[in-house]
């Protein structure tokens, strides 16, 4: 979805930590998951509930691994910037550079699209259904309002903008928290909010429905709380070391459970948020850890993947913003008539949509996002007052 930028002052605490290239590798590979599992149903073939097409369809458990991902790193940013001036306004301000540009943009793309192209959706996008709630970072609110999907405009799809809605809900409250919160406190709360959540998804469950219970952020915060606990844990080197040696082989395990829960035991799938939350906790643990050797520089350290990771934020918005695009100029008229709409077709549909997605993910980036991310070198950390050694370590409750 979106990458964080590391801590700019070179004095600051933050500065010195060392830059954690599997990381950039987990992001690429989460979005691979992501574009996979919206571009590979186009075809129907499968919707049959088979145990190759469950498999097939797993891809959306890439969002559950950016949201571990974005615990760890936005929670590592506000404990090493906790005790230095102007903590919450520099975190704001860098925040905004970094996602509100390219966010407002598409969204003000698909509101002149309405004026300009569509005006019959206008009659649409009325009442529950309104812009407002994508204005406001709140369309999964208006998911659960609704009951159901939001509509979009003809030509901007916009539902995956609900995690979106939930980042930006999780910052709203998280460094505040954070600020407040010693870091023995801070740790509990992170335990508590994971062992808490399956409770917490059950309880929304019955009171507002899967989808809403799917997209609410309350059902996000054990996922997010997992990384904040590794990111408190990667600041405590003794207490990193003795968990450092369990990542491979609780991810080795969470994998194989997850494996056979979507294959021979779908019977377990109420089971599939919490192994799937573990399973992120684990592989970002993986990552920070610098475990795997070879297979870690050969994999999640790839170029490939840390390429795909730096462009991240503009594919997740691109790929499906512009679903319309790939169906009614892509899908359709080009390669149906050509390779038919069996696998030959979707596949060709995928390899084309993804390398699309990734090329206009370049362009932006390039073109329009980095100019004003060099805008963030002016809202740079200061030294903490009075500092001595870590300020988020030194404090404990």
């Amino acid at each position: 979805m979106r990458q964080v930028d590391p801590i700019c002052h070179p004095d600051h605490p933050g500065a010195s930590r060392q830059h954690l290239p599997g990381l950039d590798g987990i992001r690429g590979l989460a979005i691979l998951l992501v574009m996979f599992s919206h571009f590979i149903v186009v075809g129907h073939h499968l919707d049959t509930g088979s145990a190759f097409s469950r498999v097939m369809r797993s891809g959306y458990l890439g969002v559950d691994l950016f949201f571990v991902l974005s615990g760890f790193l936005i929670t590592g940013i506000l404990i090493d910037s906790k005790n230095s001036p102007h903590y919450f306004r520099i975190f704001y301000i860098r925040r905004a550079l970094r996602i509100f540009p390219l966010y407002y943009a598409v969204l003000g793309v698909a509101w002149l699209s309405v004026i300009f192209i569509t005006p019959g959706d206008s009659l649409r996008l009325k009442g529950q259904d309104s812009l407002a709630w994508y204005w406001l970072y709140a369309s999964n609110i208006g998911m659960a309002v609704k009951g159901n999907w939001l509509a979009s405009p003809f030509w901007v799809s916009l539902g995956h903008f609900w995690s979106l809605a939930v980042e930006e809900q999780f910052y709203l409250v998280w460094p505040f928290l954070v600020f407040v919160t010693g870091i023995k406190r801070l740790e509990r709360i992170c335990v508590v909010l994971v062992l808490s959540s399956p409770l917490i998804s059950l309880i929304l469950l019955g009171w507002i429905g899967e989808l809403a219970t799917y997209v609410s952020t309350l059902s996000r915060l054990g996922a997010l709380a997992a990384g904040a606990w590794l990111a408190v844990s990667w600041r405590k080197p003794g207490a990193w070391q003795r968990i450092r040696p369990n990542f491979a082989p609780i991810a080795w395990v969470a994998g194989a459970l997850l494996l056979s829960e979507r294959t021979i035991l779908p019977e377990l799938d109420f089971l599939e948020p919490s192994v799937a939350l573990v399973l992120g906790g684990a592989a970002v643990g993986l990552a920070a850890s610098g475990a795997g050797g070879r297979s870690r520089r050969f994999f999640l350290e790839s170029t490939v993947l840390r390429g795909l990771g730096k462009y991240s934020y503009g594919i997740y918005i691109y790929h499906h913003a512009l679903k319309p695009f790939w169906i009614h100029g892509l899908w359709n008229p080009v390669i149906v008539p050509l390779l038919g709409s069996g696998w030959p077709g979707t596949l060709a549909y995928v390899s084309v949509a993804s390398a699309a997605s990734m090329l206009l993910a370049w362009l932006s980036w390039n073109c329009f996002e980095s100019p004003i991310l060099a805008l963030k070198s002016r809202f740079c950390y200061a030294p903490p007052r009075g500092l001595g050694s870590d300020p988020g370590i030194r404090k404990a409750d």
